[in-house]
C-alpha cells in the first residue's frame, strides 16, 4: 500500500444518484488542463491538452484502493482493475459510470502488493493477456517481485458475479541489477517488453525492461536508465502508474497529480512530450494511481480511497495542438 502524499485534499464525495436501474455517481466537467510551452518549442516540448470528459464513483464495495486499470478487449468499455495490498487475488470489473460488475479471482497468485495492470501480448500462447504487476515493496526488502500472466478472462456482469476464477498461465519473477527498488507503474508493449517504472521520492524514476518470452524462472531486470521527469513527494509528483497507448505510440506516466507523456523509440530512453513537470491532472481525486488508454486519444484514470468515501474513475480525452509549424504533433 502507498502513503497518500501529504499536500493532497480527499475528493469530496456526493452520493450516488439513481440511473438505469442501478446507482451511478457521475459528474461531468469542463476542466482543460494544458502544457505550456514556449514561442518556439523544441520536439521534446510539443504541446497537449487533457480534457476531463466525466468522472464516477467507484461502486463495488470491496473495490476500496483501485491501484492499476487496463481495458477489456473483450466486452467494450469494461475496465479491469485491482485493489492494492491487503485484499486476495481478485481483480475487478467496472465501467465509465463506476458501476460494480462482479470480480474474478486469479488462481495460483497471491497479491503481496499488487500495484499496476497491464494489457499486451501472451507472447508464450496466442491471444492477448493481462499482467499483473506485484512489484510494490514500500520498505525496499523483496529479494525478487512478480509480474502474473493470465488469459484475459470473460469480465462478470453484476455485482453478484463474484465466484469464477482465472487460472495463472505463468508467473514471471523479476529482480534488479542493482539494488531493492519500489515499483508501482508497468506496462508491455507490443512486441513483448515488460516496462517498469520506479517510484522514487527523491531523483528522476528508473526505467527497467525483461523480455516476457519463455525464460528462466528468474530472470533478470534490464536498467535502460532514468525519465527525464520532475519527482517530489511534497507535490505529490511521485509514479503510481503508466500505460501505452495502442501502437506503443505514447507512454503516459501518471503521478498523484500529473501525466507526463513520453515517445518510445526502439531499445532508446523514452523523449518527453512537454515540460518535465508534466500536465497537471484536470480533475480531483483522493489517491489517483491507475491509467489505461480508452484508445488512442483517452485515458482512464483510477483512484484509490484514500480519505475520501469512494474512490473514482474519470475519462480524459488528449487533445493535440498545433505543432510549431502549425500541425498537430504526430
Amino acid at each position: 500500500m502507498s502513503g497518500r502524499p501529504p499536500s493532497l485534499r480527499p475528493w469530496a464525495g456526493r452520493e450516488a444518484r439513481r440511473g438505469g436501474g442501478r446507482a451511478v455517481a457521475r459528474f461531468g466537467l469542463a476542466t482543460v488542463a494544458m502544457l505550456v510551452v514556449p514561442a518556439s518549442p523544441s520536439p521534446a516540448q510539443t504541446p497537449v491538452r487533457l480534457t476531463t470528459l466525466d468522472t464516477a464513483a467507484l461502486l463495488a464495495p470491496r473495490l476500496v484502493e483501485s491501484s492499476g486499470a487496463a481495458m477489456s478487449a473483450l466486452v467494450a468499455g469494461v475496465v479491469w482493475t485491482h485493489n492494492d495490498s491487503g485484499d486476495g487475488p481478485f481483480l475487478y470489473a467496472t465501467d465509465a459510470f463506476g458501476r460494480d460488475l462482479g470480480r474474478v479471482r486469479v488462481e495460483g497468485a497471491r497479491n503481496v502488493d499488487w500495484e499496476d495492470l497491464a494489457a499486451g501480448p501472451c507472447v508464450v500462447v496466442p491471444g492477448r493477456c493481462l499482467y499483473i504487476g506485484d512489484i510494490g515493496d514500500n520498505g525496499r526488502r523483496r529479494d525478487h517481485i512478480v509480474v502474473y500472466r493470465i488469459r484475459e478472462p470473460r469480465p462478470p456482469d453484476s455485482p453478484r458475479d463474484t465466484v469464477r476464477g482465472v487460472p495463472v498461465l505463468d508467473s514471471l519473477v523479476l529482480h534488479y541489477p542493482d539494488r531493492r527498488h519500489n515499483a508501482e507503474a508497468l506496462a508491455v508493449t507490443g512486441d513483448g517488453t515488460l516496462l517498469l517504472i520506479t517510484k522514487e521520492l527523491a531523483g528522476p524514476p528508473l526505467l527497467f525492461r525483461a523480455g516476457v518470452g519463455p525464460g528462466p524462472a528468474v530472470r533478470g531486470l534490464a536498467a535502460a536508465g532514468p525519465l527525464d521527469m520532475v519527482t517530489s513527494l511534497l507535490s505529490g509528483r511521485v509514479v503510481t502508474g503508466a500505460a501505452l497507448a495502442p501502437g506503443d505510440s505514447l507512454l503516459a506516466v501518471r503521478t498523484y497529480v500529473s501525466i507526463h507523456f513520453f515517445r518510445l523509440g526502439r531499445g532508446a530512453s523514452p523523449v518527453p512530450l512537454g515540460p518535465r513537470s508534466g500536465i497537471t491532472i484536470p480533475v480531483i481525486e483522493p489517491q489517483g494511481e491507475g491509467v489505461c488508454f480508452d484508445g488512442p486519444g483517452r485515458l482512464i484514470l483510477t483512484s484509490e480511497r484514500g480519505q475520501a468515501r469512494r474512490g473514482t474513475i474519470a475519462r480524459l480525452l488528449i487533445v493535440p495542438s498545433q505543432g510549431p509549424q502549425g500541425r498537430p504533433p504526430h
